[in-house]
């Protein structure tokens, strides 16, 4: 049994591979030898290869850091991943590689074609062109295994984006009733003090005051300029910026559902089907994501939160300063999540029974945001990370097929008629 602590580089580059024809060396030399694929040798069964595997993985990882810090163009994957993302400002993480960015899913396909069509860096221009090439090929060659690449059926007219509109008309009107009522109240007051200067010799009055009176009149002026104001920030402008808030949360609730969408894609191929921002008739607020695999069907609630949360059974805490905060109903992922799974069941029912099916639609929560910190050993549904989503879904692989084939179709066919109409 090798120890890999006592293994050279050059031991390590002369350990065959674990198809018994090359040598990790000659991988390495001609490119074929991937960062990915010596990860994978790292939790080989042999002894040997793993060793070898955790040498030449960090001595590659210091040649690319190397070589990419000395603005050298990126040549393959690898390299692409290496290069440091320059938009840091949006992200928050100065520092950055784009390959770190797309794991934690802080950065999408969308944000690698806009470097590209910005251009701003050509090492950061490879490194997109690199990377997307290579999502590229994976997508084809899901086409090419039968399945295809995973579908999906989007509904842009979601609750999410009707409340979003909503919150931003609402915000329009009150912006433009204070402007409104500033302007009639500003031509209010110079009609009134031109017909006092014309009527009533208003300067030569004032004029005449007395020191005290001045005083009087200033600190009246003063004391009633400071109460309009206090007024106006505790009603209309404090709506305002609560329908900002709105605005915001709306926009990036949107940005979480594209996060995990994309997330979907690069883990499952065309054996699943997403339904987005699904709404079951009757119902107000609609899904934010559906799963139907072979594996069974997922209610999905997507939240891309900041901040520090515990998941107690049904009960969802905020942590605001010291303290967990209980969270009202309507702001509660687990049991939005919950009852999402039980109106689906309901609707799904007759083909389920039909079909002899026993798979029951199970709640899931996904937490959009990577860096959300989440206590939720007690929680009633199942709650997933962003970033556990490929070994999430892996797991779910190795279980027994649920759905056949002929359920899974009529399920698809139901669920797609909302989508049609």
């Amino acid at each position: 049994m090798t120890n890999d602590y006592f293994m050279q580089s050059h031991q390590a580059r002369n350990v065959k591979w674990k198809d018994g024809l090359r040598t990790i060396g000659e991988m390495l030399d001609d490119g074929s030898m991937t960062l990915e694929m010596l990860q994978t040798g790292m939790n080989n069964e042999n002894e040997q290869i793993k060793a070898a595997c955790t040498v030449l993985k960090a001595e590659r990882e210091n040649q690319i850091k190397e070589y990419i810090a000395a603005h050298g163009m990126p040549r393959n994957l690898d390299e692409a991943r290496a290069v440091v993302w320059p938009y840091d400002r949006r992200t928050q993480k100065p520092g950055w590689t784009i390959g770190q960015l797309l794991d934690t899913h802080i950065i999408s396909q969308d944000d690698l074609n806009y470097a590209i069509r910005q251009r701003w860096n050509e090492q950061v221009y490879r490194a997109c062109v690199i990377i997307l090439s290579n999502m590229l090929n994976i997508e084809n060659k899901k086409i090419l295994s039968g399945n295809g690449p995973l579908a999906m059926s989007v509904n842009r007219s979601s609750f999410m984006s009707e409340e979003g509109e909503v919150a931003i008309y609402k915000r329009g009107f009150w912006i433009g009733l204070v402007f409104a009522l500033w302007i009639v109240f500003a031509l209010g007051d110079v009609c009134y003090l031109a017909y006092h200067i014309i009527e009533k010799n208003l300067i030569g009055g004032l004029i005449g005051l007395n020191w005290l009176s001045w005083i009087v009149i200033i600190v009246g002026v003063a004391f009633g300029s400071f109460a309009i104001i206090k007024i106006l920030n505790l009603t209309v402008f404090r709506h305002i910026d609560n329908l900002e808030l709105d605005i915001k949360h709306h926009k990036q609730g949107q940005i979480g559902e594209d996060k995990v969408a994309d997330a979907f894609r690069e883990s499952l191929d065309g054996s699943c089907h997403i339904f987005r921002n699904y709404h079951i008739d009757g119902k107000k607020q609609d899904i934010d994501e559906i799963l139907l695999s072979p594996w069974g069907v997922f209610a999905i609630e997507i939240k891309n939160y900041n901040g520090v949360f515990e998941l107690r059974g049904n009960e969802f805490y905020r942590k605001i300063g010291k303290k967990f905060i209980k969270e009202k109903d309507k702001r509660n992922p687990i049991k939005q999540a919950s009852g999402n799974a039980i109106d689906l069941k309901h609707f799904l029912e007759p083909i389920l029974s039909a079909n002899n099916c026993r798979a029951w639609v199970t709640a899931v929560l996904i937490w959009a945001n990577s860096d959300v910190t989440s206590y939720d050993k007690d929680c009633s549904i199942d709650v997933w990370k962003i970033n556990d989503l490929p070994r999430k879904l892996d797991a779910l692989k190795q279980g027994q097929q649920k759905i056949s084939e002929k359920c899974y179709k009529e399920i698809e066919q139901k669920l797609m008629k909302s989508y049609d109409n």
